[in-house]
């Protein structure tokens, strides 16, 4: 074998690694995040340091002088230490109600019917154009006794402009005499899945349900420039508050319309999984099958089986603690349309979702999806709340493969009155996130946004902490079936992911997934209970794109 001189040797050595730095130093990226701690959620839950992206995907993650050395790119941002996590995914929202909520009186957190009274009639005073006059957010429960409003005030201070003021649930309403007139609602109506209340012999303008829908159509809907600024609106606070993705428990044809077209013009910048609302109209729109844009995704059907528990219209299997009289809820359909929709949903692609509150409407909805479903799956059909199930049935979850939706708020808001309406040993099995989790190994978190506040952040502390905003209670509520810190962020990550088919892109922060991440200012894996709550978020980025704040 022929000798080489060791001065050439060393020479093409040092050519040779010289040779490697530029070609690692001239893979192009869009764009490199370093000094950075990324939490990927991927299946070994590794953490890096810096990451490359391109054409609104993850190239490669790891330390930062192996990215600095291997990639170039038009734009390096700069975390400074900060928390880097998959974008949040909010597994059940209402995005276009968030936005038409601005054109309503906001009652949330009002401790009085008689502040109620106040803020409707200063939003009146500058809103004084006669038209219909709405409102939502108010809770009862948070009233000194608790009892359910009345209209003969409402209809003192308005007696020829038509109101109508949705709790906070939305699924009960008060209505002003004048309202009540334009829907054609008298005492005696029945309406089946809904309720008139009556108080010697007259309406008292409260409704439940579908007698609320009755005064909605005479309201209409918005019109599609109304939408799209809605839309606009609800998107720059979702952004904010580091959501990436939100899916949307019920939209019509109309509205999935004015989102195709903003997207189409480069308005539309947050993920939406769009749920079409139970209604013959969509179902003729989407007779061809599921619609998968980019940003856009409609592959989902929600129906609502049962009311709300606030209000006594969630279906119990045994009548209510507090108000025998109230029975056990209301059924808003029969079993034979729930059938009916699922065979729809099976044969068409769509996923099922179905609100379900009580014990007995979540018996219900799993008995329709278990005859139609059959057994195991990767249908994904979902049950959105399951807020109070008989401990019989939470193996069906397991069984079906049925997805628990679950929105760990409502139970840190409902947990100071909700033994009222259930009784302790009814209560002890509602809420469960943990039990469900474990029936796949899977659970969706969401907000159900507006009825509950957007914040993410909340919907983390209260799946772990199952304390409320005070600090209540001092032990945390039913902590038997609080989620661990890891489990709870995978709820609000890949498992959202997961439950809206998007895991191969979604979720996690992986080589060749979309580049949808937030940074956040403290580690909500390790940080002290005290600490969750003042977390905030610092940018959000989809497609590797900074959404917000804009630079």
């Amino acid at each position: 074998m022929k000798a080489f001189p060791l001065s050439l040797l060393a020479l093409g050595g040092t050519l040779l690694l010289a040779s490697c730095r530029f070609e690692y130093r001239n893979r192009e990226a869009d764009l490199i995040v370093r000094n950075a701690r990324i939490f990927s959620m991927d299946d070994a839950g590794t953490e890096h340091t810096a990451m490359a992206i391109k054409d609104g995907r993850i190239l490669e993650l790891g330390a930062e002088y192996q990215i600095l050395n291997r990639y170039r790119a038009k734009k390096t941002y700069d975390a400074a230490l900060q928390l880097i996590y998959p974008g949040f995914i909010d597994g059940h929202a209402h995005f276009l109600g968030l936005g038409l909520a601005r054109n309503k009186v906001n009652l949330t957190g009002a401790k009085s019917w008689d502040e109620v009274l106040d803020r409707v009639t200063a939003f009146a005073e500058t809103h004084g154009d006669g038209g219909w006059l709405l409102g939502r957010g108010w809770d009862q429960n948070l009233w000194p006794d608790r009892t359910e409003p009345v209209n003969d005030r409402l209809n003192a201070l308005f007696p020829d402009r038509p109101v109508l003021l949705q709790r906070v649930d939305g699924h009960a309403a008060l209505a002003n005499q004048k309202a009540l007139e334009m829907a054609g609602l008298t005492p005696g109506l029945r309406i089946p899945g809904g309720k008139l209340v009556e108080r010697d012999g007259r309406l008292t303008g409260l409704l439940l349900d579908n007698a609320v829908e009755r005064v909605e159509q005479v309201i209409g809907e918005a019109d599609a420039a109304a939408k799209r600024l809605a839309l606009l609106g609800a998107q720059r606070e979702c952004l904010a508050a580091g959501l990436t993705m939100v899916c949307d428990a019920g939209l019509d044809a109309g509205t999935v319309e004015v989102l195709k077209q903003m997207e189409q013009a480069g308005e539309l910048k947050i993920r939406l999984y769009a749920m079409l609302s139970d209604d013959t109209a969509n179902f003729r729109a989407f007779g061809g099958g599921p619609h998968l844009g980019e940003l856009l995704q409609v592959r989902a059907v929600k129906c609502y089986a049962d009311g709300a528990l606030g209000s006594r219209g969630a279906l119990l299997l045994q009548p209510y603690s507090d108000d025998p009289a109230a029975g056990h809820g209301l059924q808003l359909s029969p079993r034979e349309h729930f059938v009916e929709v699922a065979r729809w949903c099976k044969e068409h692609g769509f996923q099922m979702a179905t609100h379900c509150i009580g014990d007995s409407a979540n018996r219900l909805i799993l008995g329709v999806y278990g005859e139609v479903l059959g057994g195991t799956n990767d249908l994904r059909w979902r049950i959105e709340h399951a807020q109070c199930t008989d401990p019989a049935d939470m193996p069906l979850f397991g069984r079906y493969n049925i997805i628990p939706s679950m929105q760990p708020t409502h139970a840190t808001s409902d947990m100071l009155w909700a033994v009222d309406r259930l009784g302790p040993q009814r209560l002890a099995n509602a809420y469960a996130l943990k039990r469900l989790m474990r029936q796949n190994g899977m659970i969706a978190l969401g907000t159900d946004f507006p009825v509950e506040g957007i914040d993410p952040l909340v919907t983390f502390y209260a799946a772990v902490i199952r304390k409320n905003g005070d600090g209540l209670p001092e032990g945390g509520f039913q902590m038997a079936d609080a989620l661990g810190r890891e489990e709870a962020l995978r709820g609000m990550t890949i498992w959202n992911a997961v439950a809206t088919f998007n895991e191969e892109d979604l979720g996690s922060l992986e080589p060749g997934k979309k580049a949808d991440f937030v940074v956040v200012d403290r580690n909500l894996l390790t940080v002290d209970e005290a600490q969750l709550l003042k977390a905030r978020v610092q940018a959000t980025f989809i497609n590797g794109e900074q959404v917000w704040p804009l630079r």
